[in-house]
Order: structure tokens, then sequence, then C-alpha cells
């Protein structure tokens, strides 16, 4: 079968996804963490195609937005199942690159008994995606409705600086950019930070959670972490808080989405699907608070779930009205 042009892909994808690919071996029930030495164990475990690209492109599809990804897998049996799992999906793969020396990335969830969870990685090929790896599929980026970067901080090789012109170009071409780098396993070390502000100034939809807000604002308050980084963005912050829900600062209002109550098998990954909402929700609406309502509904199906786990855009929809705002005037 003949390969797609770039034509025929500009046509069909709405989204375009740059992120991290790899497998995600879930532990759940995990009571406490082993010591050195030591072992504990889990109540049940789960093996899935993860990462924050495919999570939020099998998110994004499933809630009916055509989506493509850009990123890279080893050339082994792990790589050729995200291929395979995420071509059945209906996700655009033509541009995950196959990197001959490394292995596909995995990562080990741990999940606490109230569905927190931790993290250990080995990047493997990860570490062999690059601006260069970038910029060889931005045309079709740009030729997309919405642009999302993610995972980033598991990219190491990205030069987040040369990401950050990328993301201008694609706003010139009326591409709307996301950014979600996820947690930063090195640090946040002064040239991350420096390279984060570059990409933060090129983004129109910014979507960290309560944790790599505090990191990046050294703020321990929301309302403060909001602030601090409208500075920095010129577009909408969004900050995903659990259980407190989600938050946004516009126009000199602060908005609260609650959660909707939902019983948590685990959290991996709800965060990815939070996000997949709001930018199908900013699609059909042209308005982020209304994608954060359409990204509670999702996640909060997502949670409680142990198979069949990504939320089909009918059953969102259904929770939307049930989902709770508030306001606030942000105090000068």
């Amino acid at each position: 079968m003949p390969r797609d042009t770039d034509v025929e892909l500009e046509q069909r994808v709405r989204l375009c996804v740059v992120g991290n690919l790899l497998i995600d071996v879930i532990l759940r029930g995990v009571a406490a963490m082993p010591g050195w030495g030591q072992e504990v164990v889990c109540s049940s475990r789960l093996e899935v195609v993860a990462g924050q690209g495919p999570n939020l492109a099998l998110a994004a599809s499933r809630l009916g937005v055509s989506t493509g990804l850009i990123g890279n897998v080893g050339k082994d049996a792990a790589g050729s199942r995200i291929r395979r799992e995420l071509e059945e999906a209906g996700i655009q793969i033509e541009r995950v690159e196959t990197s001959p020396g490394g292995s596909t990335a995995m990562t080990i969830a741990l999940v606490r008994l109230d569905g927190e969870r931790a993290f250990l990685s080995d990047l493997g090929c990860l570490k062999d995606f690059d601006g260069a790896a970038m910029a060889r599929s931005w045309s079709v980026a740009c030729d997309a409705q919405v642009v999302a970067l993610v995972g980033s901080s598991n990219l190491p090789s990205l030069d987040l600086e040369q990401a950050a012109r990328m993301f201008a170009q694609a706003r010139e071409c009326g591409t709307v950019t996301v950014f979600d780098p996820g947690w930063d396993p090195y640090g946040w070390r002064p040239a991350t930070l420096k390279g984060i502000a570059a990409v933060l100034a090129q983004t129109e939809i910014f979507l960290p959670n309560q944790d790599e807000a505090a990191a990046l604002t050294q703020q321990d308050d929301v309302r403060l972490m909001l602030r601090a980084l409208a500075e920095w963005c010129p577009g909408v912050v969004v900050i995903k808080c659990g259980a407190a829900g989600s938050w946004c600062l516009r126009q000199g209002d602060v908005f609260r989405v609650d959660p909707l109550p939902a019983e948590v098998d685990n959290a991996v990954g709800a965060g990815d699907v939070y996000d997949a909402g709001v930018i199908a929700g900013y699609l059909s609406s042209g308005d982020v608070l209304e994608g954060m309502i359409v990204g509670t509904a999702a996640a909060s199906l997502y949670v409680s779930r142990r198979s069949s786990r990504f939320p089909e855009l009918r059953e969102t929809m259904a929770l939307k009205d049930k989902v709770l705002v508030s306001h606030e005037r942000l105090a000068r």
C-alpha cells in the first residue's frame, strides 16, 4: 500500500500530538513503597501502550478528534505493539519514526490504594528524539487545527528553544499551540526552565498539573501559580489539581471546575485524558473553559475504569451538565 502523502494526512488530522511513546506496566494496590532490599506485593498489574503522546492521541480520537502522532519507538516488539494498537485506534502514525539502535521506552507505574501514583522510567530510544526529528514532520503539525507538545520532560534531547520557534511557525499558520511538559525527572534545571519559558511564550493553552506548576513558579497557592504563569504564557493557563479540580485565570477572573465524584481505580494517564477533553471541547466551542468542563467529565469516566478506559464523546457529553464551575476575582 502506498504511503499517505502530506496532503492526505492534512485532510484527516485536526490534532497533531508530539510526545513520548512508551509501554506502561501499572502495578495497582501498592500500600507502601519498599525499602532497598525489601519487597511489597501489589494487588494486580496491567501492561498498556502509554506515554503522554499516545494517551492524549487515543483519548482525543475517542472523543471524535482526528489525530496524528509525531514521536519515535524502538525496533523491537514493544515498538511494534505501540504502532499496531495506535493504528487500530485510527491514529495516524506515519510520522512515528523507528530508532534502530534503542529499545522502546518503558515506565513502571506504582499505584497507591487511593489511586495516587509514582513512576520509574527507562527512556530508551526517547533519548534519540530531538529537534531535527520534530522538524521533519512539522509541516503536518502546521496544517492541523491544534498541535500539542506533551511529555517533553521525557525527551531529553529535544531543544525546547527550537521547539518554541516551531510553535511560533505553527501560530503563524493559524494552528493553536498546546503544551504539557509533564514532570521533569531531572530536577527542573535552569536550562530546562529557560526552554520551557521560550515554549510558553508561544503557547496558547498550557496544561500543567499542580506539582509541575508549583515547581515552575515556586508558589504553593494555585492562584499565585496562575498569576506567575500568566507572566510567561500569553494564552490560557489551566492547572490540573486532581481531587481539587482544575483552575484557570481569564481576564482577571479565576475559574475553578470541580471534579465529578468517581471511584478511582487508578489515575495513571488521567491528566492526558483531561487534556484531550480540553482540546475536544475547545475545538467544538472555541472556549477553553468549555474544554475544561469536557475534560473533567472525560477524566472522571477514565479513572473509574479498569478496561476500555478511554471514554467516547457521547458518554462524556452526557456528564457535562453535572460539572460545577465557580469563579472569583483575583485580588491585586
